[in-house]
């Protein structure tokens, strides 16, 4: 009955009103709410992913800007990812958590990025958690850690990175 009683409250229900305060028929009307509840939080989930999503969608579309996005050497390229569902889906590939910090790329407060070999762009290799000026952490298949080639790769994007941050940074002192 508690349970039922906060439903109604959380569904804007007048609790003053005997008929739902105390219902006749309490099963029929507490099964019936419960999917009226059960509605109401998938609208809210679904809404609340939404949102997430555009403002994912708004940092990654920025972070794509700029140059040291484009780079490419040693055989490898960063990718940036265009959704929230591609960074999901590159956890799933490559069996790390990556899709955990949705969240937090649509806060801005950490950036992920895709490192591929160039010869097969559209599949996973390695993933980047970009943040502060450095690569927090990088990590393949299973968590493995970088190999030779994508260490040299991860420090040159990072210099390249801090050059063109600065250089936004020092556009802005002055203008």
């Amino acid at each position: 009955w508690l349970e039922y009683l906060g439903w109604c409250k959380e569904l804007k229900y007048d609790l003053n009103n005997r008929f739902i305060y105390m219902p006749t028929k309490f099963k029929k009307v507490h099964d019936r709410t419960a999917k009226e509840y059960q509605a109401y939080k998938d609208e809210q989930m679904r809404k609340r992913k939404a949102a997430i999503e555009k403002r994912v969608r708004g940092a990654l579309a920025e972070a794509a800007e700029l140059p040291a996005m484009q780079m490419r050497a040693n055989g490898l390229i960063i990718i940036t990812p265009k959704s929230g569902d591609e960074i999901r889906q590159e956890g799933i590939a490559l069996h790390h958590c990556v899709g955990t910090y949705v969240e937090a790329v649509a806060q801005r407060k950490t950036l992920i990025l895709f490192i591929r070999k160039e010869s097969q762009p559209d599949t996973p290799y390695f993933t980047a958690e970009y943040r502060n000026g450095k690569i927090i952490q990088c990590r393949g298949k299973n968590n493995c850690g970088m190999p030779k080639e994508v260490q040299v790769f991860v420090k040159a994007f990072e210099r390249k990175m801090q050059s063109e941050e600065k250089t936004i940074n020092d556009s802005r002192k002055a203008g």
